[in-house]
């Protein structure tokens, strides 16, 4: 194909994607947050892009058009923080699904690496499976999924996961002179945040805002792209093969017993 990217291919090019059989479909969803003092603003949808593309490059798929509008949270108040509530993101995401669905997308899956993105997407992931058995997933790429992953961030690594991750996004989207990994190693520390607060978050949680951009992503010396990049593609080559068992997945459901309470007396969608 021409692209990868829904928005650079037309329409007759997305026919015959579909008529050939293409049925795979990644949503990037990220956030427009602040991200420490040396991080770009869209880090979040920067790395859910690329984690997208290249599970598109390697499984026949079709990158749809990011969601960057979505809940910040905590970094609210900072400049470049645009947030808008979770109820909003959830809408969002619902409809862009259920139209994928309809278009002929049989294999959906949502990349986010932002926390705030978390809960509306598993709700989501669970709620319109219920309503309309639409099998769609929801993975975060920045969660190690085996030892090898985990193991490049462990210890005096760990700090610098992130900002190593958008390098290797910004790489493999073709702007690697962005952001260079000079500018973002270095060691800094962040300021201490309440006693009340780490007191309360040991147990419970509660709303909070962050007093300091490092309390959301301190600077660190072992920012590393050639660390971002072997990450991502070990994840890409985990998630990859999950792909096909979604084909798999339907079949197992279609026939059993309890299909919930939404398709009963044909109620359903």
């Amino acid at each position: 194909m021409r692209s990868r990217f829904l928005l650079e291919l037309t329409t007759p090019e997305v026919e015959a994607y579909l008529a050939a059989g293409g049925k795979t479909g990644l949503l990037p969803v990220g956030c427009v947050e602040m991200h420490g003092p040396h991080m770009p603003i869209g880090t979040d949808s920067m790395v859910a892009k690329a984690f997208a593309l290249r599970i598109a490059e390697a499984a026949n798929g079709i990158v749809l058009p990011e969601v960057h509008y979505t809940w910040a949270g905590s970094t609210d108040g900072f400049a470049g923080t645009l947030a808008v509530e979770p109820e909003l993101v959830y809408q969002t995401v619902e409809s862009i699904v259920l139209k994928a669905w309809q278009m002929g997308l049989r294999r959906l899956l949502l990349l986010s690496i932002h926390h705030g993105n978390h809960y509306p997407l598993y709700m989501l992931t669970r709620r319109i499976y219920e309503e309309h058995h639409i099998p769609v997933v929801y993975v975060n790429p920045m969660q190690p999924l085996d030892d090898e992953a985990g193991a490049l961030f462990e210890g005096k690594y760990g700090k610098s996961m992130e900002a190593s991750l958008v390098l290797a996004a910004l790489h493999v989207l073709g702007q690697p002179d962005l952001y260079s990994e000079s500018e973002m190693r270095y060691d800094d520390q962040p300021p201490p945040r309440f006693e009340s607060l780490r007191r309360i978050s040991e147990v419970g949680a509660v709303g909070s805002f962050m007093q300091d951009p490092r309390h959301h992503a301190c600077p660190s010396e072992h920012v590393s792209l050639e660390r971002g990049l072997a990450f991502l593609e070990r994840q890409v080559n985990t998630i990859t093969p999950m792909l096909a068992h979604i084909d798999q997945y339907v079949k197992d459901t279609q026939g059993q017993r309890n299909q919930g309470w939404w398709d009963r007396d044909g109620a359903g969608v």
